[in-house]
């Protein structure tokens, strides 16, 4: 009987304490992405783009009705241009960009327009199971492009 009630009690106290842990757990959603030198100038990744380590860039939230910022966390990427920026609480009903901020490069340091950011979503309600968000790549301009960048193109079906 002692063992019996022993043993309830150990669950009983495994479940409290479950519970108490996951109320005071924060909903943390972890982002990565690459950052490249857009080597040829053409706004996406080729076999001859190259990764850029020690980017700056930034995930800003802002509340789709009144625009207020809701979030904001900066990061930086590792030797091989990725960035994983953890990103705490629900932001089902805000609009959350990466955006670039700063590239250690100075031959490949200007920023494109159009690969300067990228929308993330950051909330749990969206059937995606990982906490894990993965954000397209972004790119800054080389200064000039590379000379094998015709025959990249080329290969691509995109020269003449």
């Amino acid at each position: 009987m002692v063992a019996k009630l022993s043993s309830v009690v150990l669950v009983a106290s495994l479940c409290i304490l479950a519970l108490v842990s996951s109320v005071h757990c924060e909903d943390v959603l972890n982002v990565e992405g690459k950052v490249f030198c857009d080597t040829c100038r053409i706004r996406f990744v080729t076999r001859i783009s190259e990764y850029i380590e020690g980017a700056e860039v930034k995930i800003a939230c802002h509340n789709r009705s009144t625009h207020l910022l809701t979030a904001s966390v900066e990061g930086r990427t590792d030797e091989t241009g990725t960035y994983n920026i953890a990103v705490t609480g629900e932001h089902e009903e805000d609009i959350c960009e990466v955006q670039l901020l700063n590239s250690p490069r100075t031959d490949c340091n200007a920023l494109d327009g159009e690969r300067s950011r990228a929308r993330v979503l950051l909330t749990k309600n969206n059937g995606i199971v990982s906490n894990i968000r993965h954000a397209n790549p972004l790119g800054f301009f080389k200064k000039e492009a590379l000379p094998e960048c015709p025959i990249v193109l080329r290969e691509l079906g995109m020269a003449g």
